[in-house]
């Protein structure tokens, strides 16, 4: 027997147990899911009925909705269990584009049709064609996809975005740059983009993500009100208090340095000090990837390193480092490569880490985790060995 046919079975074997581990993980997070729709709780849908609410107040008030005051009594109105309380709106204007049809729909429907459309643009930026395969069945089971259905956030948004515009700039860069423009919706996440585009010499990318961001600003005034950017600009600086004050209630739901540092009381400036080193770290890792091209790894590396140089994410933002970790081992697996046992033990601690996150403060964990696996991801640890063993110096030979 050849050593080529002893390892088919092997193989078959090893898919059948990622299989039947998957469809576990998937029938968990469906059973979890449904038992809190059906536990009723407060606010309905999580934070998806602010998402709602935004999109009905702002088709009334336009540029009203930065005024948290008449936001929060409308909010009240529509759910008095809120008592007092309200989801202020920090976003651009641009986000209201995708909000405003969600509000025209009851809140069952519209929280429905929002996670299935952005689920499924996920999943089609993230795997293209192939997404009814074992690659897309470890989206479904992920634990990021199931913290973002409970909470009904847009990290599947996010990450379709950021992973398919990348995707899309060797080959379609007016759509690319479109989609990376769009994505500007939540400022901290194109952080880099400025450093792939310009490593990668996507001058197209760059003019289109511009005029995309242009084309936003016209319609959004033209529509909603013509002084509603100037209204977030101005209101800015009272969410970043907001976000400030409330950041104690925030960190065990942060997989951030700085939210970490204020954790365990740290000085801020030891936080952001730590930010700018790892931030540089991850600077120039992306910068020589995009060098080389703009593949599925490098995506990879981009889709993980946007999430450690932000300053501000939450574990719902997530869904993008789940799609990095799939699309990476997807590409070491169609090259026969195994998948290193320290990405695999990563893996398991990082989700565990995330479902942790939800109750409890787990203090730099998960950013050192992803920062690992950022650093596996490109090489780093296995040239890093390899630099190692050449290193070595045998010992004399017996005479």
């Amino acid at each position: 027997m050849t050593a080529t046919s002893t390892a088919a079975p092997s193989l078959t074997r090893d898919r059948r147990a990622v299989l039947i581990l998957l469809v576990a993980l998937t029938l968990y997070n469906g059973t979890y899911l449904v038992s809190w729709w059906l536990s009723s709780p407060q606010p309905p849908f999580g934070d998806f009925s602010g998402l709602w609410s935004f999109g009905k107040f702002a088709a009334l008030a336009g540029a009203g909705i930065y005024d948290p005051f008449a936001l929060a009594a409308y909010q009240q109105q529509l759910d008095p269990s809120l008592s007092g309380g309200g989801f202020p709106y920090p976003y651009p204007p641009t986000f209201l584009l995708a909000l405003i049809p969600l509000g025209m729909m009851a809140l069952p429907a519209a929280y429905v049709c929002w996670i299935a459309v952005t689920f499924a643009l996920y999943a089609l930026a993230s795997l293209g064609r192939d997404w009814l395969s074992l690659p897309g069945l470890a989206l479904v089971a992920a634990p990021t996809t199931l913290i973002n259905a409970i909470t009904g956030q847009n990290g599947f948004l996010s990450a379709a975005l950021l992973i398919g515009g990348l995707r899309l700039l060797a080959t379609r860069p007016l759509v690319a740059g479109a989609l990376l423009g769009l994505l500007a919706y939540k400022p901290q996440f194109v952080l880099l983009m400025p450093i792939v585009l310009l490593a990668s010499r996507n001058w197209r990318a760059i003019g289109a993500a511009v005029v995309t961001t242009l084309i936003v600003v016209v319609i959004t005034s033209a529509t909603l009100d013509g002084s509603i950017w100037l209204q977030w600009i101005a209101r800015f600086p009272s969410y970043q208090a907001l976000l400030q004050a409330n950041q104690s209630s925030l960190d065990h739901m942060m997989p951030t340095v700085i939210a970490g540092a204020h954790s365990i009381g740290a000085p801020p400036a030891i936080g952001y000090g730590l930010q700018l080193i790892l931030s540089c770290l991850v600077a120039v890792l992306i910068w020589r990837a995009s060098r080389r091209g703009i593949d599925s790894g490098t995506i990879a590396l981009i889709a993980i390193g946007s999430i450690i140089v932000t300053p501000y994410a939450m574990i719902y933002d997530m869904p993008m480092v789940a799609a990095a970790i799939m699309m990476h081992w997807k590409v070491r697996i169609d090259a026969n490569e195994p998948v290193p046992p320290l990405e695999i033990g990563v893996t398991v601690a990082l989700g565990a880490t995330v479902l942790a996150m939800i109750s409890y403060s787990v203090p730099f964990v998960a950013v050192i985790l992803l920062v690992g696996m950022l650093l596996s991801m490109a090489g780093v640890l296995e040239r890093g060995g390899r630099l190692a063993d050449r290193l070595k110096v045998s010992p004399p030979a017996a005479t």
